[in-house]
């Protein structure tokens, strides 16, 4: 069967009447039917697909109904209706013929007699293909939840490799299985709308799928916070109603008015922000609705990019801009191909606005991302697609799968590059490098090639000398020294933040020969003696046997492999050997944590992150205070000048005992008995409260409560259920470092 060469869009359809859409089936031979879903299907594809592959459609359309017959979804449709609406949805992103048939027939391989053969001598091997990579992506039975959830996302990846259509199916299918959430129980729709969130949102983003993650986040926050999306969605539906018209208009009047002044052929829009964006803003700034900023977003379309600067320079002049609002993305854009200029200014009626300025074509990535780009040869992306942001983030990720050994390191990679946050830094040529927020010199050393950071002696930053785990700020310029002499330091695991770092340092440790690593362990053991004005000769023969023999090894060599691997501590292999040197009457037992090489020492809880288990920590090892625990996210340790031997990943106990001490701070609507309910919400979690004070104005009030915790688990299930309190706005975990 003859296929198209490529997606191909056919100009549109002429509009001669309101009948077009009948006559449109008519002439392609498609019978009369009922179903309003596959004639809202053919509208849309009738605007750039040409009439015979429409026809191509209608017959995958009927295969599939029949398929599917008798099949119904929880919610009581026939179950044909959401493969059509699958389709519809890839349809206005105008994809492809092959595309809109696979996603009609994605759950038929799957759910009904259908074989992947007579798929294959109907359509094509290349929709037989499609089908089954969306297919096997859900198809296996796994050891564990985690095993599943590693296993699910690898095989979505791995078949994307072959056609990025794999993922745009899937992700209209999450899509619009979101719409239905409500026909199943609170703890499975909690459990889709989070997975949802922490994976296929950021992926929307990072494909650059502006509208698909909007509509997702605001699904997913419906379904985890329903009351709170009933009170916002009620307000800006009611008490709002007025102002918002009234101040979408105006806004759109004056900066049409502005572009026709100056000769500029451009389109203005205008709307209120989603639900869950609003929420989002107030849980940030601590906000009521009614004080939330730049509510309203408004997009100017222009056509070139001179005219997106120069209407920049218009609205400035004619708004006042909101000072540190500004963002140019259009000089330096997003990872996943993002482009336009973002401003915030004083509108009309004393609101702030944003403003976001960019070109057609702009337009069209912004809102369909990767999808506006693919084009396809015999149903495969073409070579000239390699080099699009979204698939080449795609390629990245799929180039770490077979570097990965597990199912929690693969995601924990997979989950780093999710991150949407960047740092922006030069190359000493000049050239931008992007890195995720909280990357440090190494990983920069990594992203510009594995052979320089294996060999990354030292740095500079701005032409002054840095540490390799210092973290980047925008607009750093580094410079990286190598030798061909170093080699990866285990310690560099725990300031490394990328993937891409992370995989290559355990990598190089991994092919390091045993000698190699005895020899590493001794330089390491030997530098930190030195920081501790310990002198080598201290650490007799005698006291290193004893010390193998107290932790069960054969030898002081295999201590030191073990340091060299990273899998035991200099800093604590010491405190080992000279008690006093950690010696702190005043610590805790080290029993809570559950980590090689600590037994014996004292362990204290820094007050500035107040870490609580089940949370990533570091211990910072203490001359004279045993180790302090921070979280691993600590602004104390990250940009703490202590070499990097001295603070260490650790993990908690499989049952650490006690309560550990947070403070929250809930801000809320001011009304009588609030009080009362929230310390009612908090109690009802067994959790004791240390302290309470509150602050209040007329219209507002702020809460701030010490909790005792067992653990983050624990905590999280407290916030919660502050946060289904209809008066609260937002809840937030005080530190001292922030």
């Amino acid at each position: 069967m003859s296929q198209s060469s490529r997606m191909s869009i056919a100009s549109p359809l002429s509009k001669t009447s309101k009948n077009s859409l009948a006559g449109l089936r008519r002439r392609i031979g498609i019978p009369e039917r009922e179903d309003a879903q596959f004639k809202s299907l053919v509208k849309s594809l009738g605007g750039y697909l040409q009439d015979s592959q429409i026809k191509e459609v209608e017959r995958a359309y009927n295969i599939g109904a029949e398929a599917h017959e008798g099949q119904r979804r929880l919610e009581g449709e026939k179950y044909i209706n959401h493969p059509l609406a699958v389709a519809k949805l890839l349809a206005e992103l105008k994809l492809d013929s092959r595309t809109i048939i696979a996603a009609i027939l994605h759950d038929t391989l799957e759910d009904t007699y259908l074989t992947k053969e007579r798929m294959a001598r109907e359509f094509g091997t290349d929709v037989s293909e499609l089908v089954d990579s969306v297919s096997k992506v859900d198809r296996l039975k796994f050891e564990s939840p985690q095993h599943a959830e590693a296993e699910n996302l690898r095989r979505m990846f791995l078949a994307t490799a072959s056609d990025p259509r794999v993922i745009l199916i899937k992700m209209a299918d999450r899509l619009h299985n979101l719409d239905s959430l409500h026909v199943h129980r609170m703890e499975k729709r909690q459990r889709i709308a989070n997975e949802t969130r922490d994976i296929y949102i950021p992926i929307a983003h990072l494909l650059g799928m502006g509208s698909w993650k909007r509509k997702m986040e605001d699904l997913c926050f419906k379904a985890i916070h329903p009351e709170r999306y009933k009170v916002i969605h009620k307000a800006v539906r009611a008490d709002l109603k007025q102002g918002v018209d009234q101040t979408i208009k105006k806004h759109i009047a004056v900066l049409t008015k502005m572009l026709e002044e100056k000769r500029i052929v451009g389109e203005v829009t205008g709307r209120f922000k989603e639900t869950s964006a609003i929420h989002d803003k107030m849980r940030k700034k601590g906000n009521s609705l009614r004080m939330v900023p730049d509510l309203f977003a408004f997009r100017i379309i222009v056509k070139s990019v001179d005219n997106c600067y120069r209407v920049l320079g218009l609205v400035h002049n004619k708004y006042k801009p909101v000072s540190g609002e500004f963002n140019d993305y259009i000089a330096i854009p997003k990872m996943n191909g993002y482009q336009s200029l973002h401003t915030t200014v004083h509108g009309n009626f004393g609101r702030a606005i944003e403003v976001q300025i960019r070109t057609d074509e702009m337009h069209r990535v912004a809102e369909s991302g990767i999808a506006s780009h693919l084009s396809y040869k015999a149903g495969s992306a073409a070579a000239d697609d390699a080099n699009l942001p979204g698939v080449r983030w795609l390629n990245e990720v799929i180039k770490s799968l077979e570097e990965h050994e597990s199912p929690a390191e693969y995601l924990e990679n997979l989950k780093l590059n999710l991150f949407p946050d960047y740092v922006y830094v030069f190359t000493p040529k000049g050239e931008i490098k992007r890195l995720k927020k909280g990357a440090t010199v190494i990983d920069y050393a990594y992203s510009i090639h594995t052979a320089v950071g294996n060999g990354a002696k030292s740095a500079k930053i701005d032409d002054h000398p840095v540490a390799l785990h210092t973290i980047l700020t925008n607009g750093d310029r580094v410079e990286i020294n190598k030798s061909r002499f170093s080699r990866p330091d285990p310690a560099w695991l725990n300031f490394a933040v990328t993937g891409d770092a992370r995989t290559a340092i355990r990598k190089a440790l991994k092919e390091m020969s045993s000698k190699e690593l005895v020899k590493m362990g001794e330089r390491i053991f030997k530098g930190v003696l030195k920081k501790y004005k310990i002198k080598p000769a201290q650490a007799t023969d005698e006291i290193k046997l004893k010390l193998a023999e107290r932790l069960g090894v054969d030898s002081w060599s295999d201590i030191l492999r073990e340091i060299g691997t990273g899998e035991r501590y200099a800093a604590a292999v010491i405190g080992q050997m000279f008690p006093s040197t950690f010696l702190n009457t005043d610590s805790k037992s080290s029993e809570v944590i559950s980590i090689q090489g600590t037994e014996g020492l004292g362990v204290q809880y820094a007050k500035c992150c107040n870490p609580i288990p089940k949370e990533s920590i570091v211990g910072v090892f203490n001359r004279g205070r045993g180790i302090v625990i921070h979280t691993q996210d600590c602004l104390n340790v990250r940009q703490s000048k202590l070499s990097p031997e001295f603070w260490q990943k650790l993990n908690w106990a499989d049952n650490p005992k006690g309560q550990y001490r947070v403070t929250l701070k809930v801000h809320c609507i001011n009304e009588t008995g609030l009080l009362a309910s929230v310390t009612a919400r908090i109690s009802a979690h067994r959790a004791d409260i240390a302290r309470c004070v509150t602050r209040t104005s007329k219209n507002e009030a702020t809460l701030e409560y010490d909790i005792e915790v067992s653990d983050s688990e624990h905590l999280n299930s407290i916030t919660q259920n502050i946060l289904r309190h209809n008066l609260v706005n937002s809840v937030e975990r005080v530190k001292l470092n922030k």
